[in-house]
């Protein structure tokens, strides 16, 4: 569920930052979206790298998007995780 929430903002952003945020991903920490759920960390500072302040949008989607799939403990860990 996290990864499509992941997904779903990238590509509604745009292709190019989805391929973008992907390759930024594997070239930094050898990892894939998958990996996020486990390392949030890891895509917020991709997304604060590529994008500066704006990554906050990104991030505000994505915890949108699980919002609205009434999130549990679990998620919410990874929201506050990717929120620091």
């Amino acid at each position: 569920l996290v990864v499509l929430a992941i997904e779903k903002t990238l590509l509604e952003v745009g292709k190019a930052t989805y391929d973008e945020v992907l390759g930024k991903l594997y070239e930094d920490y050898g990892c894939y979206l998958a990996d996020c759920y486990e390392k949030p960390e890891y895509l917020a500072h991709v997304l604060e790298e590529l994008y500066g302040p704006n990554h906050v949008i990104i991030i505000e989607s994505i915890k949108k998007y699980l919002a609205e799939t009434g999130a549990q403990e679990d998620i919410s860990q990874f929201i506050i995780k990717i929120s620091e």
